[in-house]
């Protein structure tokens, strides 16, 4: 992952190496939690990866390791054979599929098994032309510099040239030479060799671009947002968080405290706003499930960024997701700044909290499930904030029974979302949430 040292086998871009046909030595899997993990006297775990190397898990290494998981499942059943593992895209490959690299802004590359299937959710193809289009968008049409910025030492082909080739061309047409175009047109008539020399254009510009520091200016200093941060965060919960995963992690009694539901990345979005949460700020997500906003909320705008989660299914998915993101953003080139950390621990009963919650400056509680002696509890640990601390919600803590009780010291505000924008996992209906501010006086 970067490491001068490193000495695995680099595939050639235009490569079309077999791939899964025998055992695969993974370079770059995915570590599982240490055993060394060890509960402090508070009943708290925290598990720290602030100081880890990130490593990230390769698109065709997903793949395997889906395969590998089916087989081990349709072994189970006699007589049954599975129809449904990744097999070769494009027709003309061997009995296996092969696997391409693809070169990211951070100059490293990725391996993408050309494989699809008719069963899993994850798409490989779809990811890699995905990336294509998400980085021409992010980088080349916002990104390189337009005639009227190129003086005379400039070097054409460094730019107006390069993002013709990428995707447009003047009068915004699109180029019928570029990069996006021949890619585009190779998966949808499914011809390999249209599609490796796109690829191999890709990288070859790609390659240009990180040798002479073209794309330093939206990386360094610089916090991805927009397409680029969702897709990122899109990328990670694909290698972290599989089909098979989620039956543990959404196991749960209906409309109770352990109840699973995400927060979609509009929303997210939308939260960091109006909550003001910036790079100086501490955020702590207290059940933050698989750590989803933790991460997206550091991403955003590198401020330290603290979950907890008592279930031990979704800790240990917290945990991968958090190694994952460190790796991927070292492999788009990003700066990854401020702590990121998971802990598994009852929120409701642990002294760390506490004392995390005396110092956050915004505190996120997905309280839409919760009985109500829980956002009763949760009330009380709110007094132990700083004054003007913000917790967002998703269900308003003043009951209204009691005037003079815990949450008398919350200014509440209520903002809706619209519905059929996927703002949560659970419904597609409108909704709404709270910002309250801690006004002890």
């Amino acid at each position: 992952m970067g490491d001068k040292n490193n000495k695995r086998k680099r595939l050639d871009p235009t490569s079309t190496e077999n791939f899964g046909s025998k055992k695969n030595k993974r370079d770059n899997a995915l570590p599982r939690r240490p055993n060394a993990d060890q509960e402090n006297q508070n009943g708290c775990r925290s598990h720290i990866l602030s100081n880890r190397p990130g490593l990230f898990l390769h698109s065709c290494d997903l793949v395997l390791e889906i395969n590998n998981s089916a087989k081990q499942s349709s072994s189970k059943q006699k007589n049954k054979k599975n129809t449904y593992l990744y097999t070769k895209y494009f027709s003309d490959d061997d009995d296996d599929y092969a696997v391409i690299d693809i070169i990211y802004p951070g100059g490293q590359r990725e391996k993408f098994a050309l494989a699809s299937s008719t069963k899993f959710e994850y798409d490989p193809i779809d990811e890699l032309f995905r990336f294509v289009e998400t980085f021409i968008f992010y980088f080349i049409d916002n990104g390189v510099k337009k005639d009227d910025e190129v003086d005379e030492h400039s070097d054409p082909k460094s730019h107006t040239d390069i993002q013709k080739r990428f995707t447009y061309s003047k009068g915004g047409l699109r180029n019928q030479n570029s990069v996006y175009r021949n890619l585009r047109s190779s998966i949808r008539t499914k011809r390999k060799d249209r599609f490796i020399e796109a690829i191999k254009s890709f990288n070859c510009q790609m390659d240009y671009l990180v040798q002479n520091n073209d794309l330093d200016p939206f990386l360094k200093d610089r916090k991805p947002e927009g397409c680029l941060l969702e897709f990122i965060l899109e990328q990670i919960y694909a290698r972290c968080c599989s089909e098979t995963d989620l039956p543990n992690i959404t196991k749960a009694k209906s409309f109770s405290d352990a109840t699973y539901g995400e927060l979609r990345f509009a929303l997210v979005e939308e939260m960091i706003q109006e909550a003001g949460i910036n790079g100086n700020s501490i955020f702590v997500d207290l059940g933050c499930g698989i750590g989803n906003v933790v991460i997206h909320v550091n991403a955003r705008v590198g401020c330290d960024s603290y979950g907890v989660e008592s279930n031990e299914a979704r800790h240990e998915i917290a945990d991968r997701q958090i190694n994952e993101y460190k790796g991927r953003m070292a492999l788009w080139g990003l700066d990854q700044t401020g702590t990121v950390e998971v802990m598994k621990a009852d929120f409701l009963n642990c002294d760390y909290v506490v004392r995390l919650l005396r110092k956050a400056d915004v505190v996120l509680t997905n309280n839409y499930a919760f009985a109500s002696s829980t956002n009763e509890a949760l009330t009380r640990l709110f007094l132990e904030m700083k004054e003007g601390a913000k917790i967002i919600s998703l269900k308003d803590f003043r009951t209204g029974a009691n005037r003079n009780g815990p949450e008398s010291i919350l200014k509440v505000t209520k903002y809706s979302y619209p519905p059929d924008r996927n703002y949560v996992s659970w419904t597609n209906a409108d909704g709404c949430y709270f910002v309250s501010t801690v006004r002890h006086n």
